[in-house]
Formats: structure tokens, sequence, C-alpha cells
């Protein structure tokens, strides 16, 4: 049975480089059928089962009509989160799965409410710096370029314990969420293309079965590197 992953809307949730998380999979695992949906075509997962769903960052004005445009898929989004559907959202794209976003002068954006998460928006105080951390077994690094402050619901599971650097608002450890296999993140980078060792389990999940990355000696070699790097220096510098 063929593997497919689907790209929501490239061509505006293009922010920081994350493109090259797609790049990066798809040398990783050619033989799987990638889909790439635009704006304002009708999602493939609205019609079709698929193995993995992608998203990248984009504008405040883009969040608006991206939450338009998946509103109509909401049940269909809960069901394949339930069913273990996997989900990589990346930068802001998370937040869209949340309940809402909160403006500085007080402006409410309703979001899908998937996930009991919310934000809080501050387009004049940005947050930014390195990250690291860990989820599962897997040291976690990556960037972080952002305006707002994210807060889990009580019944939300974190992504990443957070050892260096600031979680997804400055008062917490705490980075991005995770949903059986849905993973929201704040952490740029791309992260696929910095944490080896984390696209090594996504392969996993995907194939059910352990996969050869794309330059796997030189992408451990970088990863190691950059792991003593941040290690050795300051991070979550505003």
């Amino acid at each position: 049975m063929s593997i497919i992953i689907e790209e929501l809307f490239p061509e505006v949730c293009n922010l920081f480089g994350d493109t090259g998380n797609m790049r990066y999979l798809k040398l990783c695992l050619p033989e799987a059928e990638y889909i790439s949906t635009k704006l304002n075509d009708t999602p493939y997962f609205a019609e079709h089962d698929v193995n993995m769903v992608y998203m990248g960052p984009m504008t405040e004005q883009t969040q608006i009509n991206v939450i338009k445009r998946l509103m109509p898929y909401k049940d269909r989004i809960a069901d394949m989160i339930n069913k273990g559907t996997i989900f990589l959202m990346t930068g802001n794209s998370h937040e869209i799965f949340g309940k809402s976003i909160t403006d500085r002068d007080g402006s409410i954006t309703e979001c899908l409410g998937l996930i009991d998460f919310y934000t809080t928006r501050n387009m004049m105080d940005r947050f930014s710096g390195l990250v690291l951390g860990t989820y599962d077994d897997i040291e976690i690094v990556g960037f972080r370029a952002q305006f707002t402050n994210g807060y889990l619901g009580e019944n939300t599971s974190h992504f990443v314990n957070v050892t260096k650097g600031d979680g997804m608002n400055k008062d917490s450890k705490c980075e991005g969420f995770v949903k059986n296999n849905f993973f929201g993140t704040y952490i740029l980078g791309p992260i696929l293309v910095l944490n080896p060792y984390f696209t090594k389990k996504i392969l996993y999940k995907l194939c059910g079965e352990e996969k050869k990355l794309a330059f796997e000696q030189e992408v451990i070699k970088a990863y190691n590197s950059r792991l003593e790097d941040f290690k050795d220096n300051h991070v979550g510098i505003h």
C-alpha cells in the first residue's frame, strides 16, 4: 500500500525556510506519493485517506484564510487525529488547531477548536531564540521566531521538554503539543533537517519499519555538532 503525504497550502505557508521539511522528506522517502494542495483547492484528505499532513508557518492574515478553508473539514480532521494520522504543523500553523488567538487589542480569532490550546499575540513583541530540549528519548534542537505565546489546556500533552531556552511562552519550559500522532510546534529550522532522530521516528510511524535517512551520516554529524554548540552557549535570547 502506498504512503500518501499531503502538504497544505505551500504557496502561502512557507516562511522561515520550513519548506525544507517537505523537500527533505521527499529525499528520505521517495517512494511515497506527495500531494500539494493550494489554498483554494479542496484538501485531498477531505475525500481520501492520507498517512501524513504537513503545514508550515504563515503570516497572521494567512492564518485567518487557512482557518476559513479548513473549517468545513473540522470533523474530518478530528477523525483523522483520533485514528492516528500523522500531522506535523510547524511555526504558527499549529495555532489554527487550537481554540483561539487573542490579540493585544482584545480581538479574538476563533480557531478550529480541535486541541485544548490557546494563543495570545502581540505584534509589538517578537519572541525569538534557540531551543534545546527532549521529546521521549530524543534531544531536539531548533529555532523560534514568533509574536505569540501558546498555552496548553489541562489535558493537553506538550511536545518538547525545554532544557535551554524558553518554551512556548516566556513562563513555560514546555514547547508545542502532541495528540496521538499530531505534532504541533513553534520550532523552526526546518525541524526534520535539524533533528534526524525525530525524523527517523516520523518515518517509522509512516512505514512501520526503520528507514535510512537521506545523507544520514552527514545530517547526524551536523546534529551532534549543533547539540554541542547549543549546550555550550546561551540560548533563548529575545
